[in-house]
């Protein structure tokens, strides 16, 4: 045998256990700095990160308990340090605070853990019992089980809770007060945001219950405290929503949960002290034994001081995460939410909820680009050769679309128009409704919607300085330019964030998934949009002459408009196709989607979902 393989086995057998112990505690550190960061971060490597870490732990746990219960038993003389990894493994397993599923669908698999808690708390068991020693440090195992087991169980206790939807009918720390008005409308304005946003969650919960059927109760009257503020609340709802589904939050902000952590603090604390009057009073000899016995009793050190740290650690963030600043306020400690927000706006009341962020993808650009041969990257090359031209071109569509932080113009029109709608005249609700009509005359469905509208704004916007040039000066409904050049920034963005969705998100909008299929057709199908053209100008006008089509006659019938009007009622048009994805039962069936969102920074239209405009919103 090569004497460089047998080196290594040799290496490996020495010290297998010792690196997946502590490959399993590097793991459980990664994921609790990194597993809410995703809550408000859209960053591909952070969801990868995650992603690979939340994965691994569990099975890294495993395979070392696993290794474990196999060295203790066949060697004669068992290592009672050992005993003390096994209930440590299972505190990996619980996991940190700060993430207990990965994807809502992880939420379902409780019955799993819950099977793994039994199988692995027998490992445990066996494991300390055939390393039990007439020592007084042998009895360090069993706080250190306490400790694992209530972990672990936290863990499944909140996945059931969730996969079984408790949390619509019981929201932690209940009603904070029973006149909550009073904080709605006085005092700080961060206090005002939490105790709405908490409150505003209760009623969204009614919502989900009633499966998109009710209208929230009361959320318009609480949209007179002001945009600011609202927004701001709407946005801390989110957040809130987020570590409900996948923190632990519904555990530790409850009674039991908190004495059954004040438990498993206290028992580890037990074992460190344990471990401190081992070193204190061990006989040292010499010999090789000893030296590897300093090596365990330093990885057993770090294991036991390391959850203490990330128990610590975890304390301070939820202390300073809105539940924690709602637990204040709820035992009466409003002046201290207040005092810490002003000391520590940073850590508090300027914390992120979302990204913040929308994409953006440009479809005509895409076909345009896709057609020429020399585009092409040499990762599509190697992802077409191995996988296909199909997953070639799913790439090509995720390196073409760009991201932009949400332009305060569209945050402002969506606000003013989806729950604070402008008045405007009859003959432009009349063309708004005639527009409308056209992509929904023969009941076309939601993919085709978009497409439509898109194609008409996209021929808009690159025809705009044509149709202006050949218009003269004589628009005297446009004298303010600020204003139409506004409403096509907004159209602009919206137009090309509701492609993003359609190509990359299409499981948040309605009635798109079974339509899929006749999507990919037309992007593989690249002429029928294109034609032979290859600029985006020429590309526009040859659109503009399908008059048979629903965009041809949308451009049409908008090329006709003063300027000024025709960019307001595109962006009108596209405000109500948001409120058409989004509002009662429509986008119920996108819950799941919806709730999928809040662990990769969230989405523009999450965030308007979860406004949850009334079904009957006029855009008037």
């Amino acid at each position: 045998m090569d004497p460089i393989i047998t080196w290594v086995r040799r290496l490996w057998d020495a010290w297998d256990l010792r690196v997946l112990v502590l490959l399993s505690f590097t793991l459980q550190i990664i994921l609790s700095l990194f597993g809410s960061r995703r809550k408000h971060l859209s960053s591909v490597w952070i969801r990868v990160l995650v992603w690979l870490a939340y994965l691994i732990a569990d099975l890294v746990a495993t395979v070392a308990l696993g290794k474990l219960s196999e060295v203790q038993g066949a060697h004669e003389k068992c290592n009672i340090l050992w005993a003390i990894w096994a209930p440590l493994l299972l505190l990996h397993l619980g996991g940190p605070d700060s993430i207990t599923a990965y994807s809502f669908e992880d939420n379902q698999s409780w019955l799993r853990h819950l099977l793994g808690v039994a199988v692995q708390l027998f490992v445990a068991i066996y494991v300390i019992l055939i390393s039990w020693q007439n020592s007084w440090f042998s009895f360090m195992s069993i706080p250190a089980l306490v400790a694992g087991t209530i972990k672990y169980g936290e863990r499944t206790w909140v996945l059931k809770w969730v996969s079984g939807d408790k949390y619509l009918d019981s929201i932690p720390l209940g009603s904070l007060t029973h006149t909550p008005t009073k904080y709605y409308t006085e005092g700080n304005d961060y206090v005002r945001v939490l105790v709405l946003a908490h409150e505003l969650l209760g009623c969204f919960m009614k919502y989900l219950e009633s499966e998109g059927n009710l209208p929230v109760v009361g959320y318009h009257e609480s949209w007179a405290m002001g945009d600011d503020i609202m927004c701001d609340a709407v946005e801390v709802k989110m957040g809130l929503m987020y570590d409900l589904l996948y923190t632990k939050v519904s555990v530790i902000f409850s009674k039991g949960g908190f004495i059954m952590r004040c438990i498993s603090f206290g028992s580890t604390i037990a074992v460190l002290v344990g471990l401190i009057f081992r070193i204190v009073f061990l006989e040292t000899r010499e010999g090789d034994e000893d030296h590897q016995n300093w090596i365990e009793i330093a990885i057993t050190g770090v294991l036991i001081v390391g959850a203490l740290a990330l128990e610590i650690y975890a304390a301070i963030v939820l202390f300073s995460s809105n539940w924690g600043m709602l637990w204040l306020i709820k035992h009466g400690k409003k002046e201290w939410v207040i005092g810490l927000s002003q000391r520590f706006p940073r850590l508090f009341n300027k914390k992120k909820n979302w990204s913040k962020m929308m994409g953006q993808f440009d479809l005509l650009g895409y076909l345009h680009k896709s057609r020429a041969r020399d585009v092409q990257s040499p990762s599509s090359k190697i992802i077409g050769k191995v996988l296909g031209g199909k997953y070639e071109d799913k790439w090509n569509r995720y390196l073409h679309k760009t991201e932009c932080s949400v332009h305060p113009l569209v945050y402002k029109a969506i606000l003013e128009l989806l729950h604070k709608p402008l008045r405007i005249s009859d003959s432009l609700t009349h063309e708004l409704d005639e527009i409308w009509a056209i992509p929904n005359e023969s009941d076309t469905d939601f993919l085709w919607l978009v497409m439509h509208v898109y194609l008409a704004t996209q021929i808009c916007y690159c025809l705009e300085t044509e149709w202006d040039a050949a218009g003269g000066e004589d628009d005297p409904s446009g004298s303010n330019s600020s204003s139409w050049e506004e409403n096509m920034k907004v159209s602009k963005a919206l137009s090309d964030y509701m492609m993003y969705l359609l190509i990359m998100r299409p499981s948040l909008l309605p009635n798109v998934g079974s339509r899929l299929r006749d999507l990919e057709r037309l992007l593989f199908d690249r002429h029928y949009l294109t034609g032979e053209e290859s600029d985006v100008n020429v590309t526009c006008r040859y659109l503009l002459r399908k008059e048979r089509e629903g965009f041809g006659r949308i451009a049409k019938l908008l090329k006709e408009k003063e300027r000024s009007e025709r960019w307001e009622l595109i962006k009108r048009i596209w405000l109500r196709t948001l409120h058409t994805a989004t509002s009662g039962r429509t986008s119920f069936g996108q819950k799941n989607s919806h709730f999928q969102q809040l662990r990769e920074g969230g989405e523009l239209l999450t965030l308007i979902w979860f406004m949850n405009p009334p079904r009957s919103l006029p855009f008037v």
